[in-house]
């Protein structure tokens, strides 16, 4: 038996607790795309799961995490989500705080990327759409939606920051 839900998140961590929630009541992810999500039914409880941008991840990396038992579900574009048996215990996609700080960096250096094109992107649409030759409402909402992904993205950018900052803040806590 099969669950098809849509649900996007801004938030990466968000998403984990909530396809970790639907695990302990026996939904095990089976493949995630951009806010739709399919769920086989299974045992409850049986799968702890985690989500992880791998952006310039190797072969090497994910053989690692065969042989350390984790399971790589669905890989799409540049997300991945994992699963372990939970009998196995908790499990962490990264060791150190300092490797957690880096992955965040990282993350966002993608997202200003992307913030920078849709807002290019949006103003571009925005200009054909109202000055163009002919106008067209086409444009104006392409224009819109580029604003509204700025938007999300902004918000996971200072989401980010601020997980970024208190893991710094615990860092030398920790250090000192």
């Amino acid at each position: 038996m099969e669950k098809r839900i849509y649900r996007f998140f801004i938030d990466y961590e968000k998403e984990e607790r909530w396809v970790n929630e639907m695990a302990d009541r026996g939904w095990n992810l089976k493949k995630a795309v951009v806010g739709y999500f399919i769920f086989e039914k299974g045992t409850p409880q049986q799968y702890i799961y985690r989500n992880e941008l791998v952006n310039s991840k190797s072969k090497d990396y994910f053989e690692f995490l065969e042989e350390m038992n984790i399971e790589c579900v669905h890989k799409f574009g540049v997300w991945a989500y994992y699963r372990k048996p939970k009998a196995e215990g908790p499990f962490e996609l990264f060791s150190d705080t300092t490797s957690k700080i880096s992955y965040i960096k990282s993350m966002n250096r993608i997202f200003i990327v992307l913030l920078l094109f849709n807002i290019v992107a949006g103003l571009y649409n925005f200009s054909m759409g109202a000055w163009g030759p002919s106008v067209t409402i086409v444009n104006t909402s392409v224009g819109c939606l580029n604003f509204i992904v700025s938007i999300m993205v902004c918000i996971s950018i200072f989401k980010n920051e601020n997980r970024k900052k208190r893991l710094k803040e615990n860092l030398h806590i920790f250090e000192g």
